[in-house]
């Protein structure tokens, strides 16, 4: 048995030769490990840990399991001992980690280690994403049905106390993204007609509003609290947007570097966003001003797997971004440290600091 098990450091520290940014690889095993998705917090509110899923055995098949590493690379400690979990989400308080398994909600504590079942549905499905209401009550995902025909809506109470709400079938394909951190609702999105519709649900999974029915962007997160959805646009589009509930049309923040997969930080002030066609590193945008420079260079392949994007977000406090990469061969975890000097030459356009890196 592995799990409670803490391992060495594999931390290996180095300087970006383009921008001079200190750079974190935080394992270094030789099997795959990566970041949680970019579209919830990973870190503790303290900023100081965080949750990866990795393997820890090189063979064929080789379960990936939940993780916490404080951001200096110590602790490596491995949480579960599981076939298959998904729907991964740490606690907003920080102390646990909620994860779906064998058609139940678990839970494992994060010091303890002990799991806990949490509630079990009346029916049988594949869970696809999730995320959690601010204050922690809710764990809300969306399914597909076995038979990939029907799409659920759910939500569990994260202390067990209320029965789960399963709201099926729809209509049209219907998927959460993400619950905006000020506490609005739900991001979510329809596909009806061809078409993809982004909505804000409540968390019973009534319909506030629509954000946009006409045009298209991905890749996206709530922009801090401030109830507004910053996202990339799509080819042709180059760079970023920005879009209130009922404004239909997305608002341009950017233009420049293809932004792919970006992230807000959480008072809004900040993105974070990896490029692609051509890769021009994770790009560091001011949001008042519009201003950007790269931050570092994942130099990851930017392949067909999920893990292979490096899908930057930002930790509580703004200090570290927390991204994906395979530069070394296999895909591992990285942290970039944001200098206060980094921000003050983007935020004052003094970007003549970075023109090696561009």
């Amino acid at each position: 048995m592995s799990k409670g098990k803490t391992y060495g450091p594999e931390r290996v520290h180095y300087t970006d030769a383009r921008t001079g940014t200190h750079v974190l690889q935080i394992t270094s095993h030789p099997t795959i490990g990566f970041c949680l998705a970019y579209t919830n917090r990973n870190f503790t509110p303290d900023s100081r840990t965080l949750i990866l899923m990795l393997q820890r055995s090189a063979c064929r098949d080789a379960p990936l399991d939940l993780f916490r590493v404080d951001v200096d690379g110590s602790n490596l400690t491995q949480l579960t001992e599981s076939d298959s979990i998904s729907g991964m989400l740490l606690a907003r308080d920080g102390t646990g980690v909620y994860f779906w398994r064998e058609n139940a909600l678990w839970r494992v504590e994060m010091d303890t280690f002990v799991e806990t079942e949490i509630a079990r549905p009346d029916r049988e499905f594949v869970l696809n994403t999730a995320t959690m209401s601010p204050d922690g009550k809710y764990y809300l995902a969306n399914s597909v049905a076995f038979d990939g025909e029907r799409t659920f809506l759910a939500r569990f109470a994260t202390d067990g106390s209320e029965p789960p709400l399963v709201v099926s079938p729809f209509d049209h394909w219907a998927g959460i993204h993400s619950a905006d951190p000020g506490g609005r609702g739900l991001s979510t999105y329809f596909y009806r007609n061809g078409i993809k519709e982004h909505h804000l649900l409540r968390y019973d999974f009534e319909d506030i509003g629509v954000f946009t029915t006409t045009t298209d962007f991905a890749h996206s997160t709530w922009l801090g609290a401030t109830g507004r959805i910053q996202g990339c646009g799509l080819p042709p589009e180059r760079g970023l947007f920005t879009i209130g509930l009922g404004e239909e049309v997305p608002a341009r923040l950017t233009e420049g570097p293809y932004c792919w997969h970006s992230c807000s930080s959480e008072d809004g002030e900040w993105i974070i966003a990896d490029t692609n066609w051509p890769d021009r590193g994770l790009q560091l945008v001011h949001v008042a001003t519009g201003r950007y420079a790269p931050l570092c260079y994942p130099q990851s392949s930017l392949g067909a797997h999920q893990y292979q994007h490096p899908h930057p977000q930002f930790s509580p406090d703004g200090r570290y971004v927390l991204y994906n990469s395979d530069r070394s061969g296999i895909t591992q975890p990285y942290l970039a440290e944001i200098s206060d000097a980094v921000r003050a030459h983007i935020r004052d356009g003094r970007l003549d600091a970075f023109a090696n890196a561009r």
